[in-house]
């Protein structure tokens, strides 16, 4: 955290094809929750804010190569992850969601069974769908996609008979011109998806100060304030519910 600091400028690894967390705006600026709680994080820190455009495969390795700083890019903290790089306590919640498109008859989660699914690259909702369809007499039909432009496409173009992404995704591509053909299908059962600020393996002092900001974002009324703009809704607790 010292040299960060030392060096004035914060970089920070956001996804841009990944709205409301990350996008562009109409002219090519960086906009979206993640894009804010950084240039929040870099105010507190008292440094400069440099957005990496960070595509989802890529999360993890930029941390490792040292190409960024820190990575608030809706990255769940799963203990595989764990094991290569430091997260925080979670900054957002949300769920996983099915769609497709309107002509395809699926109405539950349990009838994409047998369908082919377009996935993100090493995202959760590959993991999440790869940990339910082993157990499947059908079987695994994912199509593993570099970003989320390439499964939108899969879709619609009839290569995919449906996709999985987190809700906050597919709720803002519904609403958007491009969306206005998805059909919003079902949560996938038995997951929430936790998203946490990611740090270099080991960066501990990082961390608990990034704990720390996450706190006072919740406890000041910041989250809210950032969820209400991006997602139209009050923002859901952090903490789990049993």
């Amino acid at each position: 955290m010292d040299d960060i600091i030392a060096k004035g400028t914060l970089r920070c690894g956001v996804m841009l094809d990944f709205p409301p967390l990350g996008y562009r705006d109409a002219s090519g600026n960086p906009q979206g929750f993640d894009v804010e709680t950084c240039k929040d994080i870099g105010k507190a820190l008292g440094t400069k804010v440099e957005i990496v455009e960070t595509p989802a495969p890529q999360r993890v390795p930029a941390l490792v190569s040292g190409t960024v700083d820190i990575v608030v890019a809706g990255t769940t903290p799963t203990l595989e992850r764990a094991k290569t790089v430091t997260f925080t306590n979670p900054y957002n919640v949300g769920k996983l969601m099915v769609a497709t498109t309107a002509n395809k008859a699926i109405t539950s989660f349990d009838q994409i069974k047998g369908k082919s699914v377009a996935m993100v690259r090493s995202s959760l909702p590959e993991a999440a769908y790869l940990a339910a369809c082993k157990n499947w007499k059908e079987g695994c039909k994912n199509i593993s996609l570099a970003n989320n432009a390439e499964q939108i496409t899969a879709l619609k173009q009839g290569r995919a008979d449906a996709m999985i992404e987190t809700s906050s995704f597919i709720s803002a591509f519904k609403s958007s011109p491009q969306g206005k053909d998805l059909n919003i299908c079902c949560e996938v059962p038995g997951f929430t998806d936790w998203t946490a600020i990611a740090v270099p393996k080991g960066e501990y002092d990082l961390r608990d100060w990034l704990n720390l900001f996450i706190f006072w974002q919740v406890d000041s009324g910041r989250y809210d304030q950032l969820y209400r703009q991006f997602y139209g809704t009050a923002a859901p607790s952090l903490q789990p519910v049993k």
